[in-house]
């Protein structure tokens, strides 16, 4: 649990303070003065200090001062409670490292969330500040090297070397510069990795309008002329670091958002995935002599939506419409398929019924509107003789002229209650019999290119031991 510690001397805004953040889940320590809560700090154990500004006897821009100056609680995160406070008391504020300003009367929810993100803050933000006067870089460095971790250079090259070691959360730079001025500089870090989205602020003593298009021009995020004014300077580099660092908590989260996305369509997909093979399952063990049918029926079929230079997408398509081409037969009693003998007239019309029946089964998955092709037509003819209607040639959707070619050879290469799995030599003639009548000629030929590239006939259903 954190520990907030809340200094205040109005004792009524003090408990309501303390009221909102117990209520939120924090452990709350509070005082009354400024005096006290130093004191309170040097106990130890406190992760933020919600600090009023003005109170009497000891300002809360002087107790952070102090805090400052004291080792041992110097690295404190401090958020400001302010119903009051002037311009210079917030420069000075987060010159001194405040993280951020509270308006009084404080509203829970917004309090709430400006603790949370203090709380996120693990580090001081670091500046770089290129410039080739040494005396500017020691007052910039004065200036904001409390609030910020300020590393200093003297070049546009020093500054490339230090960004391919280290990226600052922002630039400082020169526009005057003797190696290369700061539009080249800013120019060549644009062109390196991970650097085109530091902001960058321009220090310059030019008064020249055309200068300061061409820094908007570069993508500065703004410039600052010389000699600078330290309030000035601070708001506006704490604006730009606060607008950073939301616009990266928001790209953190949209990354978030997307990652989860993408893992709960990677389940659902293995899902979808896993329902498919138990349905494949389901249909393979209706017919004692068809095991594994469906899956090498999709393996074939996959492999010559391959070689027909299908993009991966329409290679699935095609694999998960084979894996699931005999759908329909799950509605077709055991009794038919499982018959050893020559099927009557009505019992192969009941047979017939499975390609519409698996079409209807398929088409309700929305997601995968091709599944049903396969099952719907694979029994179809190029020359318009197959079932369920007269389809032919062209007019046959690919995917089922695939699945024909591919189930097709599966079933002369399989074992049979009547005969074993045909000779390769008799399953090659019966493809190359089909082509143009039967088959797509197109098709049929990579499977003949398939036939004979499996010399020891591997692609048939494997005997039982």
């Amino acid at each position: 649990m954190k520990k907030i510690l809340v200094v205040d001397n109005d004792i009524l805004k003090l408990k309501m303070a303390e009221y909102i953040l117990k209520q939120s889940g924090y452990e709350t320590v509070t005082a009354v003065s400024g005096r006290e809560g130093i004191e309170r700090l040097k106990e130890g154990g406190i992760d933020l200090l919600l600090l009023d500004i003005e109170m009497p006897g000891m300002s809360g821009i002087e107790v952070l001062s102090e805090i400052r100056d004291t080792p041992d609680i110097a690295d404190t995160k401090v958020m400001f409670l302010t119903g009051a406070g002037g311009r210079r008391d917030m420069t000075e504020a987060i010159r001194l490292g405040a993280l951020d300003f509270v308006q009084k009367p404080v509203f829970p929810g917004e309090l709430i969330d400006r603790i949370k993100r203090a709380l996120l803050v693990d580090h001081k933000d670091v500046v770089l500040v290129v410039d080739d006067e040494p005396m500017n870089r020691m007052l910039t460095k004065r200036i904001f090297d409390i609030r910020y971790q300020v590393e200093c250079v003297a070049s546009g090259t020093e500054a490339l070397a230090f960004l391919k070691r280290r990226k600052p959360d922002i630039i400082l730079l020169d526009y005057h510069m003797p190696d290369m001025n700061g539009l080249q500089m800013m120019e060549q870090m644009h062109e390196m990795k991970d650097c085109a989205d530091i902001p960058v602020v321009f220090l310059t003593a030019d008064h020249n309008k055309n200068i300061e298009v061409e820094i908007f021009k570069a993508g500065a995020r703004d410039y600052i002329q010389k000699p600078f004014v330290a309030q000035v300077a601070l708001q506006r580099i704490n604006r730009i670091l606060e607008l950073k660092h939301l616009q990266d908590s928001l790209q953190d989260e949209v990354d978030k958002k997307t990652a989860e996305l993408k893992e709960s369509h990677r389940k659902i997909k293995n899902l979808s995935r896993q329902i498919m093979y138990a349905m494949t399952g389901a249909i393979d063990a209706k017919d004692a002599y068809t095991n594994g049918h469906s899956n090498r029926v999709a393996d074939y079929s996959r492999e010559l939506a391959v070689r027909m230079g299908k993009t991966p997408q329409e290679v699935e398509d095609v694999y998960y419409a084979a894996l699931l081409h005999d759908v329909g037969k799950i509605g077709v009693a055991n009794d038919i398929i499982n018959k050893p003998g020559r099927l009557t007239d009505e019992e192969y019309e009941i047979i017939k019924g499975h390609t519409v029946m698996g079409a209807k089964i398929l088409e309700n998955i929305s997601e995968l509107p091709l599944l049903s092709v396969g099952a719907h037509w694979h029994h179809v003819r190029y020359d318009g003789k197959g079932y369920p209607d007269g389809l032919a040639g062209e007019d046959i959707p690919e995917i089922a002229r695939i699945v024909c070619v591919a189930d097709c050879y599966d079933a002369m290469s399989s074992f049979r209650s009547y005969r074993d799995a045909l000779p390769q030599e008799v399953v090659r003639s019966e493809i190359e019999k089909g082509r143009g009548t039967q088959f797509d000629p197109e098709i049929a030929e990579l499977m003949l290119q398939m036939i004979d590239e499996d010399i020891r006939y591997d692609m048939r259903e494997k005997r039982k031991s």
